[in-house]
Protein backbone atom coordinates (compact mmCIF):
# COMPACT_ATOMS: atom_id res chain seq x y z
CA UNK A 1 0.00 0.00 0.00
CA UNK A 2 2.61 2.56 0.61
CA UNK A 3 4.27 1.86 -2.32
CA UNK A 4 1.41 2.09 -4.00
CA UNK A 5 1.09 5.15 -2.43
CA UNK A 6 4.15 6.60 -3.20
CA UNK A 7 3.88 5.48 -7.00
CA UNK A 8 0.19 7.87 -6.89
CA UNK A 9 2.19 10.52 -5.64
CA UNK A 10 4.97 10.82 -8.40
CA UNK A 11 2.18 10.10 -11.33
CA UNK A 12 0.98 14.10 -11.17
CA UNK A 13 4.35 15.55 -11.64
CA UNK A 14 5.33 13.34 -14.47
CA UNK A 15 1.66 13.91 -16.04
CA UNK A 16 2.61 17.92 -15.67
CA UNK A 17 6.16 17.70 -16.95
CA UNK A 18 4.87 15.92 -19.98
CA UNK A 19 2.42 18.69 -20.63
CA UNK A 20 4.92 21.21 -19.97
CA UNK A 21 7.07 19.60 -23.07
CA UNK A 22 4.15 19.24 -25.51
CA UNK A 23 4.28 23.17 -26.52
CA UNK A 24 8.40 22.95 -26.96
CA UNK A 25 7.47 19.43 -29.29
CA UNK A 26 4.78 21.55 -31.23
CA UNK A 27 7.04 24.82 -31.47
CA UNK A 28 10.15 22.25 -32.88
CA UNK A 29 7.56 20.21 -35.53
CA UNK A 30 6.65 23.83 -36.61
CA UNK A 31 10.55 24.77 -37.24
CA UNK A 32 11.18 21.83 -38.92
CA UNK A 33 7.97 22.30 -41.28
CA UNK A 34 8.99 25.72 -41.78
CA UNK A 35 12.58 24.82 -42.92
CA UNK A 36 11.53 22.12 -45.05
CA UNK A 37 8.73 24.13 -46.79
CA UNK A 38 11.82 26.49 -47.60
CA UNK A 39 14.55 24.33 -48.59
CA UNK A 40 11.94 22.55 -51.17
CA UNK A 41 11.21 25.80 -52.40
CA UNK A 42 14.37 26.68 -53.08
CA UNK A 43 15.23 23.77 -54.33
CA UNK A 44 11.71 24.08 -57.02
CA UNK A 45 13.26 27.74 -57.69
CA UNK A 46 16.61 26.78 -59.10
CA UNK A 47 14.64 24.49 -61.32
CA UNK A 48 13.10 27.13 -62.53
CA UNK A 49 16.17 29.83 -62.90
CA UNK A 50 18.40 26.97 -64.36
CA UNK A 51 16.00 26.36 -67.00
CA UNK A 52 15.43 30.27 -67.78
CA UNK A 53 18.95 30.97 -67.57
CA UNK A 54 19.29 28.03 -70.61
CA UNK A 55 17.01 29.69 -72.44
CA UNK A 56 17.67 33.05 -72.48
CA UNK A 57 20.99 32.10 -73.07
CA UNK A 58 20.40 29.92 -76.29
CA UNK A 59 18.02 32.53 -77.68
CA UNK A 60 20.51 34.88 -77.07
CA UNK A 61 23.16 33.01 -79.39
CA UNK A 62 20.75 32.06 -81.38
CA UNK A 63 19.64 35.27 -82.66
CA UNK A 64 21.87 36.20 -85.02
CA UNK A 65 19.64 33.67 -87.33
CA UNK A 66 16.32 35.29 -86.39
CA UNK A 67 17.74 38.92 -87.28
CA UNK A 68 20.59 38.35 -89.77
CA UNK A 69 18.82 34.95 -91.90
CA UNK A 70 15.38 34.98 -91.09
CA UNK A 71 13.02 32.36 -89.98
CA UNK A 72 11.19 32.03 -93.32
CA UNK A 73 14.56 30.47 -94.85
CA UNK A 74 15.84 28.70 -92.04
CA UNK A 75 12.31 26.86 -91.93
CA UNK A 76 11.43 27.02 -95.28
CA UNK A 77 14.82 25.79 -97.18
CA UNK A 78 16.19 22.41 -97.38
CA UNK A 79 20.00 23.33 -97.93
CA UNK A 80 22.18 23.13 -94.98
CA UNK A 81 25.52 24.19 -95.63
CA UNK A 82 26.46 26.78 -92.66
CA UNK A 83 30.19 26.41 -93.65
CA UNK A 84 30.14 27.26 -97.30
CA UNK A 85 32.44 29.77 -98.08
CA UNK A 86 33.12 30.37 -95.03
CA UNK A 87 34.38 33.52 -93.33
CA UNK A 88 32.07 35.44 -96.39
CA UNK A 89 28.43 35.04 -95.13
CA UNK A 90 27.69 33.17 -97.68
CA UNK A 91 26.59 29.73 -96.61
CA UNK A 92 23.11 28.41 -96.57
CA UNK A 93 21.22 28.02 -93.47
CA UNK A 94 17.80 26.29 -94.40
CA UNK A 95 16.80 23.49 -91.52
CA UNK A 96 13.92 21.89 -93.18
CA UNK A 97 16.16 18.40 -93.75
CA UNK A 98 17.55 17.87 -90.16
CA UNK A 99 13.84 19.15 -88.51
CA UNK A 100 12.09 16.58 -91.09
CA UNK A 101 15.00 13.51 -90.41
CA UNK A 102 14.74 14.27 -86.57
CA UNK A 103 10.90 13.74 -86.78
CA UNK A 104 10.76 10.73 -88.94
CA UNK A 105 13.67 9.12 -87.12
CA UNK A 106 11.70 9.39 -84.01
CA UNK A 107 8.33 8.59 -85.50
CA UNK A 108 9.41 5.86 -86.85
CA UNK A 109 11.08 4.28 -83.59
CA UNK A 110 7.89 4.97 -81.64
CA UNK A 111 6.12 3.09 -84.35
CA UNK A 112 7.95 0.03 -83.97
CA UNK A 113 8.81 0.78 -79.82
CA UNK A 114 4.96 1.12 -78.45
CA UNK A 115 3.82 -2.19 -79.60
CA UNK A 116 7.08 -4.02 -78.15
CA UNK A 117 6.68 -1.55 -74.84
CA UNK A 118 3.25 -2.37 -74.14
CA UNK A 119 3.54 -6.01 -74.86
CA UNK A 120 6.17 -6.13 -71.89
CA UNK A 121 4.57 -4.23 -69.80
CA UNK A 122 1.41 -6.23 -69.95
CA UNK A 123 3.16 -9.45 -69.52
CA UNK A 124 5.17 -8.56 -66.68
CA UNK A 125 1.73 -7.13 -65.10
CA UNK A 126 -0.80 -9.23 -65.83
CA UNK A 127 -0.30 -12.34 -68.16
CA UNK A 128 2.88 -13.47 -66.17
CA UNK A 129 3.54 -11.38 -63.06
CA UNK A 130 5.57 -13.81 -61.13
CA UNK A 131 8.11 -14.68 -64.24
CA UNK A 132 7.84 -10.92 -65.14
CA UNK A 133 8.93 -9.06 -61.99
CA UNK A 134 11.49 -11.71 -60.92
CA UNK A 135 13.26 -12.34 -64.20
CA UNK A 136 11.93 -9.56 -67.48
CA UNK A 137 11.60 -6.40 -65.03
CA UNK A 138 15.27 -6.44 -63.79
CA UNK A 139 16.35 -7.23 -67.42
CA UNK A 140 14.37 -4.30 -68.84
CA UNK A 141 15.54 -2.20 -66.47
CA UNK A 142 19.16 -2.98 -66.62
CA UNK A 143 18.56 -1.89 -70.71
CA UNK A 144 17.43 1.39 -69.52
CA UNK A 145 21.23 2.15 -68.20
CA UNK A 146 23.18 0.96 -70.63
CA UNK A 147 25.30 4.38 -72.74
CA UNK A 148 23.57 5.29 -75.99
CA UNK A 149 27.00 4.92 -77.71
CA UNK A 150 26.48 1.45 -76.71
CA UNK A 151 23.21 0.55 -78.67
CA UNK A 152 24.91 3.01 -81.52
CA UNK A 153 28.11 0.77 -82.14
CA UNK A 154 25.93 -1.94 -81.75
CA UNK A 155 23.92 -1.01 -84.70
CA UNK A 156 26.99 0.03 -86.37
CA UNK A 157 28.27 -3.54 -87.01
CA UNK A 158 25.35 -5.29 -86.71
CA UNK A 159 22.56 -3.59 -87.71
CA UNK A 160 24.02 -1.91 -91.20
CA UNK A 161 25.65 -5.25 -92.84
CA UNK A 162 22.19 -6.46 -92.55
CA UNK A 163 20.18 -3.83 -93.60
CA UNK A 164 23.39 -3.58 -96.62
CA UNK A 165 21.37 -6.78 -98.53
CA UNK A 166 18.45 -4.66 -98.51
CA UNK A 167 19.75 -1.34 -99.59
CA UNK A 168 20.06 0.22 -103.04
CA UNK A 169 23.24 -0.21 -104.85
CA UNK A 170 26.37 1.72 -103.56
CA UNK A 171 24.54 2.32 -100.28
CA UNK A 172 25.62 0.83 -96.65
CA UNK A 173 22.11 0.24 -95.06
CA UNK A 174 22.49 3.50 -92.97
CA UNK A 175 19.29 5.87 -92.85
CA UNK A 176 15.89 6.43 -91.18
CA UNK A 177 15.03 2.57 -91.21
CA UNK A 178 18.88 2.13 -89.02
CA UNK A 179 18.25 5.06 -87.15
CA UNK A 180 14.33 3.96 -85.94
CA UNK A 181 15.37 0.79 -85.56
CA UNK A 182 18.23 1.94 -82.80
CA UNK A 183 16.00 4.88 -80.97
CA UNK A 184 13.51 2.19 -80.53
CA UNK A 185 15.32 -0.28 -78.85
CA UNK A 186 16.74 2.25 -76.61
CA UNK A 187 13.09 3.38 -75.48
CA UNK A 188 11.51 0.40 -75.26
CA UNK A 189 12.78 -0.16 -71.38
CA UNK A 190 11.49 3.50 -70.70
CA UNK A 191 8.71 3.06 -72.30
CA UNK A 192 7.94 -0.52 -70.66
CA UNK A 193 8.87 0.40 -67.25
CA UNK A 194 6.56 3.27 -66.36
CA UNK A 195 3.69 1.23 -68.53
CA UNK A 196 3.82 -1.29 -66.03
CA UNK A 197 3.98 0.97 -63.26
CA UNK A 198 0.75 2.66 -64.15
CA UNK A 199 -0.73 -0.87 -64.95
CA UNK A 200 0.24 -2.01 -61.38
CA UNK A 201 -1.28 1.31 -60.16
CA UNK A 202 -4.62 0.51 -61.36
CA UNK A 203 -7.32 -0.16 -58.56
CA UNK A 204 -7.80 -3.74 -58.04
CA UNK A 205 -11.70 -3.34 -58.03
CA UNK A 206 -11.45 -3.06 -61.77
CA UNK A 207 -10.02 -6.54 -62.54
CA UNK A 208 -12.33 -7.80 -60.11
CA UNK A 209 -15.32 -6.01 -61.37
CA UNK A 210 -14.64 -6.82 -65.27
CA UNK A 211 -14.19 -10.41 -64.61
CA UNK A 212 -17.64 -10.57 -62.77
CA UNK A 213 -19.07 -9.32 -65.63
CA UNK A 214 -17.82 -12.27 -67.56
CA UNK A 215 -15.13 -10.38 -69.44
CA UNK A 216 -12.15 -12.61 -70.58
CA UNK A 217 -8.35 -11.42 -69.30
CA UNK A 218 -7.77 -10.12 -72.96
CA UNK A 219 -10.83 -8.07 -72.84
CA UNK A 220 -10.32 -6.52 -69.13
CA UNK A 221 -6.74 -5.48 -70.50
CA UNK A 222 -7.90 -3.70 -74.12
CA UNK A 223 -11.13 -2.52 -72.24
CA UNK A 224 -10.31 -1.58 -69.13
CA UNK A 225 -6.69 -1.95 -67.82
CA UNK A 226 -5.04 0.09 -70.60
CA UNK A 227 -7.78 3.01 -70.84
CA UNK A 228 -7.18 3.24 -66.96
CA UNK A 229 -3.61 3.31 -66.66
CA UNK A 230 -3.39 6.12 -70.58
CA UNK A 231 -1.47 8.73 -68.36
CA UNK A 232 1.19 6.56 -67.46
CA UNK A 233 1.34 4.84 -70.76
CA UNK A 234 1.43 8.54 -72.69
CA UNK A 235 4.14 9.77 -70.09
CA UNK A 236 6.14 6.69 -70.81
CA UNK A 237 5.73 7.67 -74.71
CA UNK A 238 6.47 10.98 -74.29
CA UNK A 239 9.39 10.35 -71.97
CA UNK A 240 10.63 7.90 -74.77
CA UNK A 241 9.96 10.73 -77.90
CA UNK A 242 12.27 13.28 -75.60
CA UNK A 243 15.28 10.65 -75.39
CA UNK A 244 14.72 9.51 -78.71
CA UNK A 245 14.46 13.47 -79.86
CA UNK A 246 18.08 14.23 -77.98
CA UNK A 247 20.11 11.79 -78.84
CA UNK A 248 23.21 12.14 -81.23
CA UNK A 249 25.84 9.74 -81.11
CA UNK A 250 23.97 6.57 -81.48
CA UNK A 251 21.97 7.97 -84.39
CA UNK A 252 25.02 9.81 -85.94
CA UNK A 253 26.56 6.30 -86.27
CA UNK A 254 23.96 4.68 -88.12
CA UNK A 255 22.26 7.65 -90.52
CA UNK A 256 24.64 8.50 -92.59
CA UNK A 257 25.34 12.34 -92.10
CA UNK A 258 23.65 13.33 -95.54
CA UNK A 259 21.64 16.38 -95.31
CA UNK A 260 19.57 15.66 -98.44
CA UNK A 261 15.75 15.01 -98.25
CA UNK A 262 15.32 11.33 -99.61
CA UNK A 263 12.98 11.08 -102.61
CA UNK A 264 10.12 9.24 -101.24
CA UNK A 265 7.87 9.95 -104.01
CA UNK A 266 10.19 8.19 -106.54
CA UNK A 267 11.98 5.63 -104.09
CA UNK A 268 9.21 4.35 -102.09
CA UNK A 269 10.30 2.42 -98.84
CA UNK A 270 13.73 2.45 -100.31
CA UNK A 271 14.53 5.91 -98.85
CA UNK A 272 14.53 4.58 -95.24
CA UNK A 273 17.57 3.22 -96.45
CA UNK A 274 18.85 6.22 -97.51
CA UNK A 275 21.45 8.20 -95.72
CA UNK A 276 19.84 11.05 -94.05
CA UNK A 277 20.28 13.34 -90.92
CA UNK A 278 18.65 14.95 -87.56
CA UNK A 279 19.19 18.35 -85.61
CA UNK A 280 21.13 16.33 -83.35
CA UNK A 281 23.23 15.38 -86.12
CA UNK A 282 23.95 18.70 -87.37
CA UNK A 283 24.58 20.53 -83.96
CA UNK A 284 27.39 18.16 -83.37
CA UNK A 285 28.64 17.85 -86.39
CA UNK A 286 30.21 20.92 -86.85
CA UNK A 287 31.11 21.73 -83.41
CA UNK A 288 35.09 22.04 -84.89
CA UNK A 289 33.49 25.71 -86.23
CA UNK A 290 31.85 27.38 -83.99
CA UNK A 291 34.43 29.97 -83.18
CA UNK A 292 35.54 31.05 -86.83
CA UNK A 293 31.95 30.81 -88.23
CA UNK A 294 29.16 33.09 -85.81
CA UNK A 295 26.75 32.25 -88.93
CA UNK A 296 26.24 28.53 -88.50
CA UNK A 297 27.51 28.89 -84.90
CA UNK A 298 23.46 30.90 -84.25
CA UNK A 299 21.98 28.68 -86.73
CA UNK A 300 23.42 25.49 -84.92
CA UNK A 301 22.15 27.43 -81.94
CA UNK A 302 18.93 27.75 -83.11
CA UNK A 303 18.41 23.99 -83.74
CA UNK A 304 18.92 23.77 -80.18
CA UNK A 305 16.01 26.20 -79.73
CA UNK A 306 13.80 23.89 -81.48
CA UNK A 307 14.81 21.06 -79.64
CA UNK A 308 14.15 22.68 -76.65
CA UNK A 309 10.44 23.80 -78.08
CA UNK A 310 9.66 20.39 -79.19
CA UNK A 311 10.72 18.89 -75.65
CA UNK A 312 8.64 21.68 -73.82
CA UNK A 313 5.30 21.04 -76.05
CA UNK A 314 5.92 17.35 -75.54
CA UNK A 315 5.35 18.00 -71.23
CA UNK A 316 2.42 19.95 -71.85
CA UNK A 317 0.93 17.39 -73.85
CA UNK A 318 1.49 15.22 -70.52
CA UNK A 319 -0.04 17.39 -68.44
CA UNK A 320 -2.82 18.16 -70.65
CA UNK A 321 -3.70 14.22 -70.91
CA UNK A 322 -3.38 14.23 -67.22
CA UNK A 323 -5.16 16.51 -66.20
CA UNK A 324 -8.11 15.21 -68.27
CA UNK A 325 -8.04 11.71 -67.08
CA UNK A 326 -8.34 12.80 -63.63
CA UNK A 327 -10.91 15.74 -64.46
CA UNK A 328 -12.54 12.49 -65.80
CA UNK A 329 -11.94 10.59 -62.37
CA UNK A 330 -13.75 13.45 -60.56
Amino acid sequence: MISGQGGGATAPPARAQNAAAVPGLRRRSRLIDRASRHVLLAGAGINVVVVALVVIFLLSRAWPTISNIGLGHFFGSAKWAPDEGLGFGIGSFGALAPIFGSFAVVTLGLLIAVPFALAVAVFVTETNPIVGERFIRPAVEVFVGIPSVVYGYLGFIALLPLLHNFAPPGRQGSGILAAGIVLAIMVIPTIATISADGLLSVPGALREGSAALGATQWQTIRRVLLPAARPSIVSGIVLGFARAMGEALAVALVIGDVNVIPNFAKEGLGALLEPFTTMTVTITDGVDKLAINPDGTAARYMLAVVLLVVTFLAIIMVRLVTRGRRGSRA
